[in-house]
């Protein structure tokens, strides 16, 4: 259970297809133990699909945000979004890049 078990120390943290399944409050708590776990240096890459600032595409992410609502307390959230609950855990450099695929990029640094 990653919000109670010990995290293992390491240099990169990669939550793919994580982020997306909780709301914001779990994703904080979630990200600040990955913070005080995170070597100096080191970093998180979320892999998610990243919604349209405006939230008015891609549909594909649209259609997997209402999936979230629907199935889970989570939802897909636009770069904005993952900025504020990244840097609120103490991440920055914060660095996204949208793929062109079905699942985009972040990478932050402690």
């Amino acid at each position: 259970d990653f919000f109670k078990d010990p995290l293992p120390e390491a240099d990169l943290y990669i939550l793919a297809r994580i982020l997306h399944d909780w709301a914001d409050g779990k994703c904080s708590h979630l990200l600040e133990r990955v913070y005080h776990t995170c070597k100096p240096g080191g970093g998180i890459l979320v892999i998610e699909s990243l919604l349209d600032e405006d939230r008015r595409g891609p549909l594909l992410t649209q259609l997997y945000s209402l999936n979230m609502l629907v199935q889970t307390e989570g939802q897909e959230r636009t770069p904005t979004h993952y900025h504020m609950l990244l840097s609120s855990a103490g991440f920055r450099d914060f660095q996204f890049k949208k793929t062109g695929a079905i699942y985009d990029a972040i990478l932050v640094r402690k």
